[in-house]
Formats: structure tokens, C-alpha cells, sequence
């Protein structure tokens, strides 16, 4: 994620944010229906409003599960 993008929620009227992870923009407008998020340049947000920090996220393991439904997953040997 580079450092000269932060998020806002682009809903009329909403002060919330700007954040600068977009999985915690994602998050505030999840909980309304009508609000969406949107990167921009920080150049161009008002220096007034602080950006939120990012909040820290797990890793995932995206590998593709070979062995699904199975408990181990990918993990899983020769099953």
C-alpha cells in the first residue's frame, strides 16, 4: 500500500476518516448501506482532518486448499 494514498468515504455529508488502510475505510462503510470509499493523494485531503492509521491485519494463507474439506487443508499429505 503506498504511503501517498488514504481513504475516505465518499457518502454525502460523512466526516469518518480518512484512513490510511483501506480494509478500515472498507469497514466503516460496511456498516452503511449507502457509503462507498475511495483512495486519493493525501496532497489532496484538508491537512485539518488526521489520517486514521492502519489497523493490523493477519496474514492469510491464500494457497490454493488441494485437500478441501479436509481439516489440514493444503497441509494435508497423501490423503
Amino acid at each position: 500500500m503506498s504511503e501517498e494514498i488514504a481513504f475516505v468515504c465518499t457518502a454525502d455529508g460523512c466526516d469518518e476518516g480518512p484512513w490510511e488502510g483501506s480494509h478500515d475505510a472498507m469497514a466503516h462503510c460496511s456498516e452503511h448501506p449507502d457509503h462507498g470509499y475511495t483512495g486519493m493523494p493525501r496532497s489532496e485531503i484538508d491537512p485539518a482532518r488526521e489520517i486514521i492509521p492502519a489497523t493490523a491485519t493477519r496474514k492469510r494463507d491464500n494457497r490454493n486448499l488441494q485437500h478441501k474439506g479436509h481439516p489440514k487443508g493444503a497441509h494435508a499429505q497423501d490423503d
